[in-house]
């Protein structure tokens, strides 16, 4: 499990998982900001902004330099 943040301006809070999914590996991203809509629930794109979640993207740490 990893927390991740969207790049977007609001940062949204997220965590991800690696899973096995349809025979292959592929990240799964759940939103994790207790006052969102969706908190808790499994998401493709970030609550806050409407992007497409790609780990690529996604940031490590709250922390903006990271």
């Amino acid at each position: 499990m990893a927390e991740l943040y969207c790049p977007c301006s609001e940062r949204h809070k997220l965590w991800g998982e690696f899973w096995w999914v349809e025979g292959k590996h592929q990240w799964v991203f759940f939103d994790d900001l207790q006052t969102s809509e969706t908190y808790a629930e499994q998401v493709e794109r970030c609550p806050a902004c409407g992007r497409r979640l790609e780990r690529n993207d996604l940031r490590k740490t709250a922390n903006p330099a990271g």
